[in-house]
């Protein structure tokens, strides 16, 4: 398979036994309670919930709104990157965006919800951490402990919601789902800000996820069926 000659370009590594990851250990079997997906229905018009939602929080001086978003470009010339914003109220308290590498779009998602918990549960007299995304699916892995492309970013976000948690029994943490075209409010900062960067894949070693060579080897395989299925002696 084209992934085995890849594979050797891998730069994440897995933890299959970790205990966390195991039946009874994990996040969600503790913490259910705790966290809270916002996954309303994305064909309805979400701008007037999301704008009625943020204003309630920001007068809630005990919440920390965190946005975070990925951006893989569609040249492969450029690596993908990954932001995070957080707000007090109408107050930036930190922003950050670095390269991830060639990753898959999950894959950057995941990255930017990682780097926002982070910041997020930092910051002091915060017991509410809302964080605005566009990929619920990088939402739910990014507490899912398991093998998974990226595990590594899930694992730091289980230990740091864990031990944010365990602070203050009323910690808790919702994430709200953003449908990207709408470019809302801080989510469509975060967007400007992460496509403003663009750094050239260089001659260094730059990261690569297993999901992102799985991608690449299926489409080798599809370049190379179109291209068989058009040649005449076929």
């Amino acid at each position: 398979m084209e992934v085995d000659e890849r594979v050797h370009t891998l730069t994440e590594s897995f933890k299959p036994f970790v205990p966390k990851a195991f039946p009874g250990d994990r996040l969600l079997d503790h913490f259910a309670d705790h966290l809270h997906f916002d996954e309303r229905d994305p064909t309805q018009d979400r701008r007037p919930y999301l704008n009625e939602l943020v204003a309630k929080v920001r007068a809630n001086p005990l919440t920390v709104l965190a946005a975070a978003n990925g951006s893989v470009p569609r040249s492969n010339q450029y690596q993908a990157a990954s932001a995070a914003i957080i707000y007090k109220g109408h107050c930036e308290l930190k922003r950050t965006c670095y390269v991830s590498g060639r990753v898959t779009a999950p894959d950057v998602e995941l990255n930017a919800i990682a780097c926002a918990v982070h910041l997020a549960v930092k910051q002091a007299n915060c017991q509410h951490i809302m964080v605005f995304t566009d990929s619920m699916g990088s939402a739910h892995r990014a507490v899912d402990p398991s093998v998974h492309s990226g595990q590594a970013f899930s694992l730091s976000v289980c230990c740091a919601l864990q031990e944010w948690f365990e602070t203050d029994d009323l910690c808790r943490i919702t994430l709200i789902y953003i449908p990207s075209a709408l470019r809302w409010d801080i989510h469509g900062e975060a967007h400007k800000y992460i496509t403003e960067l663009k750094v050239r894949v260089g001659h260094c070693k730059t990261d690569n996820s297993i999901d992102m060579l799985c991608s690449q080897a299926a489409h080798s395989v599809l370049d190379l069926w179109s291209s068989t299925f058009q040649d005449l002696t076929y």
